[in-house]
């Protein structure tokens, strides 16, 4: 058996692929093709002494030096892919760029009678793809966009609605941010750019033709920026508006960024008065002064009502405004029924599908 060339096209209609990526930890950490799996080559130190080998002593002695460091771990590397693989599931190499690592990996699979497949031009051939794909935005559904002010509920009907069986595209979720500027309270940190793009390709092509629902976004979320046709299709989309009371958005907002506790740690209070300079100018010295002094008590509950009614109500009114018209208003304080009543309103005026 010997291993073959696969291009990234190709490689985006194989069903069931063991994709597995060559590269260091560190670099499939900033960018991966999804569901692959990291088998390293050489650990990201490394990499980092076979290149400087490379620059001051040249190719040879730098591949004889990577040659040395790979020949002890063959055993392993090789059970650690053969352990990932399910049966006869398909078997593709990938590196950065379709070059000698996975080529190396590719030959040695092949020596012991295990066919597979190699990525041709690496994880930056199936990037290019990507790019590709979202320029021609071959994607046949449209989007039905929540919109409201915030806690009104918007983030938990979509839960409601994927309960239901409909198609949903969280790109909070995936972006790992709630979208505003107190958005990354308790969350960790952001994914990389590409593997958000990535992981938003990956949920699109899952969608049948018909309606998506998504929530009302910016062209960032974070430092994250959304594609080009995510925010055309959300900016076009038919609009939902998702209303609220102040008392259930208040305590809705508490319990989801405090998780039930409603307190926040020492160092989420840190994170949420250091985001509060952010906004002084809107707020007011005074102001902002009052909301810090009651966070410090823990009194959250005082923290968000003035929030809401000084910055975001204020802020999300003009938009709400300018969205207009709406298709259909619903109560967020009631989750299920506002996503039932979407889904039966839809059904309506399309072939949404039912269940």
């Amino acid at each position: 058996m010997t291993w073959r060339e696969i291009t990234a096209e190709d490689l985006n209609s194989l069903k069931k692929a063991v994709i597995v990526d060559v590269r260091s930890p560190c670099e499939f950490a900033e960018e991966h093709i999804p569901n692959a799996i990291n088998v390293p080559l050489f650990s990201d130190e490394e990499r980092q002494t076979i290149g400087t080998i490379y620059a001051l002593e040249g190719e040879v002695v730098a591949r004889r030096q990577g040659l040395k460091i790979i020949s002890p771990k063959i055993p392993t590397l090789i059970d650690e892919i053969l352990s990932r693989r399910s049966g006869s599931a398909p078997l593709v190499v990938h590196c950065w760029r379709g070059g000698l690592r996975s080529e190396s990996v590719a030959s040695l699979l092949s020596i012991i009678g295990v066919d597979c497949w190699r990525l041709t031009g690496g994880y930056k051939a199936w990037r290019k793809e990507l790019l590709s794909e979202f320029e021609d935005d071959p994607y046949a559904f449209a989007m039905v966009v929540l919109h409201g002010h915030t806690g009104s509920g918007k983030t938990e009907i979509l839960g409601k609605l994927k309960e239901l069986g409909q198609p949903v595209l969280d790109l909070e979720g995936l972006a790992n941010h709630r979208g505003s500027v107190f958005g990354a309270l308790g969350l960790g940190s952001q994914p990389t750019q590409k593997n958000f793009d990535a992981a938003i390709w990956q949920a699109v092509r899952t969608f049948p033709p018909g309606l998506v629902f998504v929530e009302a976004e910016g062209k960032k979320i974070g430092r994250l920026t959304l594609p080009k046709f995510v925010y055309d299709r959300i900016q076009y989309g038919a609009r939902v508006l998702v209303e609220g009371s102040l008392g259930a958005r208040t305590q809705r907002i508490v319990r989801d960024y405090t998780e039930g506790s409603r307190r926040l740690s020492s160092a989420a209070k840190e994170q949420a008065l250091h985001s509060l300079d952010a906004i002084k100018e809107r707020l007011g010295g005074q102001k902002l002064a009052e909301v810090k002094r009651l966070a410090e008590l823990n009194d959250l509950s005082s923290v968000v009502s003035i929030l809401l009614a000084d910055y975001y109500d204020p802020l999300y009114s003009r938009a709400i405004a300018n969205c207009q018209p709406y298709e259909l208003t619903v109560n967020g304080d009631d989750p299920v029924r506002a996503a039932e009543d979407i889904v039966k309103h839809c059904a309506a005026i399309s072939a949404l599908p039912k269940h």
